[in-house]
C-alpha cells in the first residue's frame, strides 16, 4: 500500500468537511428578508392584523350569544356577570379595529353596529314597549340609536346617575329580565347579541375570502391608494382619541355623574379599556404585527422621524394606562393625569397627520377638525 496515498487525501477531506459545515452554518442562519414593496407591506398587514382582528371580534360575539342566552334562559348575578364580561371582550375587540373603518365594514354599512355609541334610551324602551315582534326585520327598520353593540352596553348594565331626591332608585337590569316585561326585554337582548355575531362573522369571512375579490387581495392591488387609505385611517382615528375622547371629557362642565351617556363606555365603567383598546389597535396597524408595516416604509425615507414615531406611540399609550380609572372618574380625581395623556396622544396625532404624510407621500383626504 502506498502510504502517500492518506496524506494527499487529508485536504480533501478537509475540503468536503469544511464545504458540509458551511452548508450547516447557513441552513441555520435565517433566511434573508424578502426586499420591502408596498404589496408585500399591505399584505402582511392585511394577513396579521385586519384579518385576524375581525376573527377575534368574531369569536368574542360568539360567546357573547352564549352568554346572553344563558342569561336570558336562567337570569342570576352569575350570568349577568357572564354577559357583562363577554360584552367587555367584543368591545375591546371591536375598539382595536376601530382605526380602519374601510373596506367590508363600511361596504356593507356594519360601522355603526359596532362604533355608534350615542344610543337612545327612549328609543330602546319604545321597543321594549311595541307590541310588533322582536325579530331581524324589526332590527333592519331600527336606526343606530337603538341597536348594536352599544344598545347591549345599555341594557346590561346599570346606570348609576344621581337620581334625584325623593324618586326610586332605577331597577337593576336583574331585575328588569325577572319582572313582567323580562321575556319581550330577553328576547332584544338576544335577538341584538346574535345580529352582532352575524355581522361579526360576515366581516371575518370577507377577511380571508380566497380569489382576486376577497377583501384581502383588493387592498394589496391598491397599492399606493391602499396606503393613502391606511394612513389616512389611522390619522383620523387619533385626532378621534385625542380630541373627541380625552379632551372632551376634559371640556365637560361638572358634575360629571348625571353625563355619562355623554361618554362612549360610561355606562359600563370601561372608557379608559376602551381608549387603551384603540390606540394599541392603531399602534399594531402602523407596524404591521410581527410582519411588514408602515414603520418598515418609513425607516426607509425617513429613519430619524420613525424613531420619533415608535417613541411617541409607547409615551401616548403609556400615558393613557397611567390615568388608572375610568375617564369619567378620573376627570374628578386626577385630571393632570388625563391633560398628559391628551398632550400625549395630541403629539402623535400631528406626527401622522403631518410627518408622516409627507414622509409616504400621502394624500390626505379627510377633514379634520383643528385645521392641521
Amino acid at each position: 500500500m502506498n502510504h502517500d496515498f492518506f496524506p494527499r487525501l487529508r485536504p480533501l477531506v478537509a475540503a468536503l468537511a469544511l464545504a458540509a459545515l458551511s452548508e450547516r452554518v447557513a441552513q441555520a442562519q435565517p433566511a434573508s428578508p424578502a426586499p420591502f414593496t408596498k404589496n408585500a407591506m399591505l399584505r402582511d398587514i392585511a394577513r396579521n392584523v385586519i384579518a385576524p382582528g375581525y376573527q377575534q371580534l368574531a369569536l368574542e360575539c360568539r360567546e357573547l350569544t352564549n352568554s346572553v342566552g344563558q342569561l336570558v334562559q336562567a337570569p342570576s348575578q352569575t350570568s349577568l356577570d357572564n354577559a357583562r364580561k363577554d360584552w367587555l371582550a367584543v368591545s375591546q375587540a371591536a375598539s382595536r379595529m376601530r382605526c380602519f373603518q374601510a373596506g367590508p365594514i363600511t361596504d356593507r354599512s356594519y360601522a355603526s353596529t359596532f362604533y355608534y355609541w350615542q344610543v337612545l334610551p327612549v328609543r330602546i324602551d319604545a321597543v321594549l314597549k311595541s307590541p310588533r315582534p322582536i325579530d331581524p326585520s324589526l332590527l333592519d327598520e331600527l336606526g343606530a340609536t337603538a341597536k348594536g353593540m352599544f344598545a347591549l352596553e345599555y341594557l346590561l348594565f346599570d346606570c348609576p346617575g344621581d337620581q334625584p331626591a325623593g324618586t326610586a332608585k332605577t331597577p337593576t337590569t336583574l331585575k328588569l329580565l325577572t319582572g313582567t316585561q323580562s321575556q319581550r326585554r330577553g328576547l332584544y337582548l338576544l335577538t341584538l347579541a346574535r345580529d352582532l355575531e352575524a355581522k361579526a362573522s360576515h366581516l371575518a369571512t370577507d377577511w380571508t375570502a380566497p380569489g382576486d375579490q376577497g377583501a384581502m387581495a383588493k387592498f394589496v392591488a391598491g397599492g399606493q391608494e391602499s396606503v393613502n387609505l391606511l394612513v389616512n385611517q389611522l390619522a383620523v382615528a387619533m385626532e378621534d382619541a385625542a380630541e373627541h375622547s380625552l379632551n372632551f371629557v376634559l371640556e365637560l362642565p361638572l358634575p360629571i355623574s348625571p353625563q355619562l351617556d355623554r361618554i362612549e363606555r360610561g355606562r359600563s365603567g370601561s372608557s379608559l379599556q376602551g381608549l387603551i383598546a384603540a390606540l394599541e389597535g392603531v399602534q399594531q396597524m402602523y407596524r404591521g404585527a410581527e410582519g411588514l408595516g408602515l414603520d418598515d416604509d418609513l425607516k426607509r425615507v425617513n429613519a430619524p422621524l420613525e424613531i420619533r414615531l415608535h417613541d411617541q406611540f409607547n409615551a401616548a399609550i403609556a400615558a393613557t394606562r397611567a390615568i388608572g380609572a375610568p375617564l369619567e372618574q378620573a376627570v374628578v380625581d386626577d385630571r393632570a393625569s388625563l391633560e398628559n395623556a391628551h398632550q400625549k396622544t395630541r403629539a402623535l396625532e400631528i406626527l401622522l397627520k403631518v410627518d408622516l404624510v409627507s414622509a409616504l407621500g400621502v394624500t390626505l383626504t379627510f377633514s379634520s377638525n383643528d385645521g392641521d
